[in-house]
This record gives structure tokens, C-alpha cells and sequence, in this order.
């Protein structure tokens, strides 16, 4: 009896003492995100509720891109969905927003504003986004809010 406990337990014990499924070869960025999070302390649940696979294609990620919150939906104007993406990188901000800029520039939005941590770009109700970089625990923050018409 006692081997046969021993048998059914030791899956367990090791899934618990960290033998379980290494996320290295995993390929999801949202189980990666989930991975990465529990290795820090952050509940799966909440960093399962990171999946972007939704998001405009004109809402550019960093290479490195960390998700940490991801939201969006209807946001009460006729027609048109909104959403806000928070990341983190180990790219400096000023690389991270030169290169966002890039990138919204290239998806044919017409720039609006830029200083040294916000870019703003967009079309009239059709399709808008602001990017906002700082540091955070040494670290790049980076905030994209963005909006489109549906």
C-alpha cells in the first residue's frame, strides 16, 4: 500500500518542488507570460487573462515584450472598440518609443503629438494610438492605448 501511495504521490512532489513542464520550449506567448509571472509570484489566473491575440495590427509589441495587462472591448462609442496593452522590456524607452513610432508610422497613421516619453498618432474616429514609456524597476514601461472602428 505504502508503494502504491508512494507511486501516486510522486508526480506530485515534483510538480510542486519545480520538476513539472519547463516553459523554455513553449512557444504561446500567453502560456510564456503565465510562466514568467508564477515564477515571480503572480497568480496564472491573472496572467492568463494577458492574451492580446485580439489587438490591431497596428499596435506594435517590442521584441522582448513582457505583457502584463491586456483589455479591451466596446468603449461606448457607436461602432468602435478600444483597448490599453501594458508591457515591460529591457530596452531603454527611448529606444522602445523611436521604434513604436517607426512602426505606427509605417501602418499609414498620421502623427499627432510626440515628447520625450508619449507618441500620439491616428485617424479621425477610425483608428488612434498613444504610446507611453517610462522606467519601472529597472525595466521599460510601456503603455499603448489604442481605439478603432468596427
Amino acid at each position: 500500500m505504502a508503494v502504491r501511495l508512494a507511486a501516486l504521490l510522486a508526480p506530485l512532489l515534483l510538480v510542486g518542488c519545480g520538476g513539472g513542464p519547463s516553459s523554455d520550449t513553449v512557444e504561446d506567448p500567453t502560456a510564456q507570460n503565465v510562466a514568467a509571472a508564477a515564477a515571480n509570484g503572480i497568480s496564472a489566473s491573472v496572467a492568463a487573462g494577458t492574451d492580446c491575440s485580439n489587438k490591431p495590427d497596428f499596435v506594435p509589441l517590442y521584441a522582448d515584450a513582457q505583457v502584463t495587462s491586456c483589455i479591451s472591448g466596446p468603449d461606448g462609442l457607436p461602432n468602435h472598440v478600444s483597448g490599453t496593452i501594458v508591457y515591460t522590456t529591457a530596452a531603454t524607452p527611448k529606444a522602445v518609443l523611436g521604434w513604436s513610432r517607426s512602426q505606427i508610422d509605417a501602418s499609414g497613421l498620421a502623427h499627432r503629438s510626440l515628447s520625450e516619453n508619449k507618441y500620439e498618432a491616428g485617424e479621425e474616429r477610425r483608428r488612434s494610438i498613444m504610446v507611453v514609456v517610462d522606467s519601472y524597476q529597472g525595466r521599460t514601461r510601456v503603455t499603448l492605448n489604442w481605439g478603432r472602428g468596427i
